[in-house]
């Protein structure tokens, strides 16, 4: 069998999202098909710093393997209104700026080694109301022009071949593609502190088009910036649909596949300006979709079936 990552050597880094259990369970799969692993959780803020201390060891573990089997790294990520350590915002302004800058630090010297990216300000868009920035304990305590603040940070503390992202869901909706790209305008019109668009992509056999997720990949490269596909994965079903399936219909199968191949022919085509494309997962066996946003519901948005075996999919991205 010829290899995701081999396939696609020549345009650009193939990744998945890994825990410290899939790690063991799907290893193999991730070491035969993927060349960058992102971590699900262990190696956001909140997760790693909790109550004075910090707890390595569930991202030293994915660290451990990515550098044994030669794989990269994205990192993800620094800055989130969830999974912060709300603790350090009980201080004064510069104590929270002299936290991060450590923190900034310690990941760059424990893992910067195989890290080629972060995710430095994560989903602070507001795409619940007509509002612009997401309420943050990091608006609260630095301020409109935090995400300015903190990308500079980045800059100042991290090499300069690591891409600096900002990284957010529904970003091809265009109420919020409008918002997220007057953020990157601010941020940057003075110097290059964002460097790379995450371009989510929990998209769904229904949403979004084609043509618009083709739009939106025009509109954030007219940015100078480029573009990593950081979160894909394709759910069956409508956002707003709650029925459950015992498992999908053959009608579902090739609408799936043939959405996925045409996903992959879109990121070919702009190769030039990806650096990365990363599932939310490796295997159907777990995703993060089997509660999201339907407790309990099973879901198959991966390229490998449940048993880690190809699906139809996996074979039309693989076919050009």
């Amino acid at each position: 069998m010829e290899y995701l990552k081999d396939k696609y050597k020549d345009y650009f880094y193939i990744g998945a999202a890994v825990n410290n259990n899939t790690i063991v369970n799907e290893g193999e799969i991730i070491k035969d098909h993927f060349n960058s692993v992102t971590c699900e959780n262990q190696m956001k803020y909140g997760f790693m710093y909790r109550n004075g201390a910090y707890n390595y060891a569930p991202a030293d573990e994915i660290y451990d393997f990515a550098k044994k089997n030669g794989i990269l790294m994205r990192g993800h990520n620094f800055v989130w209104h969830n999974q912060t350590p709300y603790e350090l915002f009980e201080k004064s302004a510069d104590e929270v700026e002299e936290a991060l800058v450590k923190h900034i630090n310690l990941m760059n010297e424990r893992y910067g080694d195989i890290i080629y990216s972060w995710d430095v300000v994560n989903e602070a868009i507001e795409d619940k109301t007509d509002g612009y920035l997401r309420r943050s304990v990091w608006q609260d305590k630095f301020g409109t022009d935090y995400i300015k603040k903190i990308f500079k940070l980045a800059k100042d503390n991290l090499p300069d071949n690591v891409s600096r992202v900002y990284n957010d869901y529904n970003e091809y909706v265009p109420e919020k593609r409008e918002k997220i790209i007057r953020m990157i305008k601010e941020v940057n019109a003075e110097e290059k502190l964002i460097t790379g668009i995450g371009f989510q992509s929990h998209v769904n056999l229904y949403y979004p088009d084609l043509d618009l997720y083709r739009e939106t990949f025009e509109e954030y490269i007219k940015l100078g910036l480029k573009i990593s596909v950081t979160e894909l994965d394709l759910s069956l079903f409508e956002f707003n649909d709650k029925t459950k399936l015992d498992a999908p219909t053959p009608e579902l199968e090739e609408k799936f596949s043939k959405v996925y191949g045409d996903l992959f022919a879109i990121y070919r085509e702009y190769k030039d300006h990806i650096e990365s494309v990363t599932l939310w997962g490796v295997s159907d066996r777990y995703t993060w979709l089997d509660h999201f946003p339907v407790r309990d519901r099973k879901n198959w948005p991966l390229l490998f079936d449940v048993d880690g075996n190809p699906k139809e999919a996996f074979y039309r991205v693989m076919d050009f």
